[in-house]
């Protein structure tokens, strides 16, 4: 089953990394495209598992969460239009957080693989593509290992 609307396409279109697509590579992408739903608690993303989809939030949020030390660090929330998921696919890496839906979410899934291989065909998509891992991990070993300056 594909896409059935522009809804959709509006969606992809309006992630900054899609942007970076033109509209035939776009079209490719959303033929990947899986509409999947969740309801709050609901574990999109295991830290530690192997996965290779990649999700694009349509609609409600997720909570981005870390287990370092025993504990648990929440990273952030995301919202409609986030990706989640790419870094493991790109750093080729075991899931590096949990997703977990904060609420109902309706979400894109992707696999992983083929998205991947759609950006990289893409010189603008690629290197937006390997800015966001890289920021996200960045982010993420901040939160967790943090400023020791809280005194």
């Amino acid at each position: 089953m594909g896409m059935p609307d522009d809804q959709y396409k509006l969606l992809v279109a309006g992630n900054l990394l899609f942007m970076a697509l033109d509209e035939p590579a776009r079209e490719e992408v959303v033929k990947l495209a899986r509409v999947v739903n969740y309801s709050k608690g609901d574990v999109i993303i295991k830290q530690g598992e192997e996965g290779e989809d990649i999700f694009l939030v349509r609609q409600g949020s997720v909570d981005v969460r870390t287990l370092e030390g025993g504990f648990i660090v929440e990273l952030t929330t995301l919202g409609p239009g986030s990706l989640v998921g790419e870094v493991a696919e790109v750093s080729n890496v075991r899931r590096t957080a949990t997703v977990v839906a904060a609420g109902q979410v309706e979400a894109l899934r992707f696999p992983g693989p083929q998205l991947v291989a759609e950006l990289r065909k893409h010189p603008a998509a690629s290197g937006l593509l390997d800015q966001i891992v890289l920021k996200r991990a960045q982010d993420t070993i901040q939160k967790t290992f943090g400023d020791t300056e809280d005194g």
